[in-house]
């Protein structure tokens, strides 16, 4: 095996520590929606960024890209990504009638103020979970958010990939199970967290 990639003994440790952080965002996702969320980690490792088919199979539909970068030792981003049909139907599920059926500009902030809310904590709870796995101090940047179309989804991916000098991926889906929701939580990281990992751990 290449003595730069994380072997299997690391790998596991990594599988266990994503398998309950997402656990954790699942949790407190579902606190906040009233409703129950299963996490899926759907694939994470060392490499090159590979595209998620789903956002393609969106085409001109708009998905809410909210990216949280970090500071520390660590470089990388976290990034929740939610199309708009999805930010509609939590909505329409979890806000007063009186502010799902108006369209005026304060009706308009309390939607995208609640789905940023989400947004906000499963990537601070991510970033406080990160630090306590690695043993450093690491910190959220202030969120940016955007709103793209579902084609040009996996393009934007890349080119953050390429800014964030990634080398380590984590794909997940945090899925609604009694409604239909699957928004994507992604992480990129840097060379920083392998290297990381490698002191605290011994195979």
């Amino acid at each position: 095996m290449d003595s730069d990639r994380l072997n299997e003994f690391q790998l596991d440790i990594v599988r266990d520590f994503l398998n309950e952080t997402l656990e954790r965002a699942g949790s407190a996702m579902g606190q906040m929606l009233r409703m129950r969320i299963k996490p899926d980690l759907i694939g994470f490792g060392e490499g090159r960024w590979s595209s998620i088919q789903a956002f393609d199979d969106l085409g001109q539909f708009r998905v809410h890209v909210m990216k949280v970068s970090l500071k520390g030792p660590v470089g990388g981003a976290f990034y929740f990504l939610i199309n708009s049909h999805e930010v509609e139907t939590i909505n329409r599920v979890c806000l007063p009638p009186q502010v799902e059926v108006t369209t005026n500009s304060q009706s308009r902030q309390i939607k995208y103020g609640f789905i940023s809310e989400i947004e906000n904590m499963i990537a601070a709870l991510a970033t406080t979970e990160i630090s306590e796995f690695l043993g450093v101090q690491l910190y959220g940047q202030v969120p940016e958010t955007s709103v793209i179309t579902g084609s040009v989804v996996n393009e934007f991916l890349r080119a953050e990939a390429r800014a964030n000098s990634a080398n380590f991926y984590v794909r997940s889906i945090l899925r609604g199970m009694n409604i239909e929701i699957q928004p994507h939580f992604v992480w990129m990281l840097d060379d920083e967290f392998k290297k990381i990992l490698k002191l605290n751990t011994v195979s």
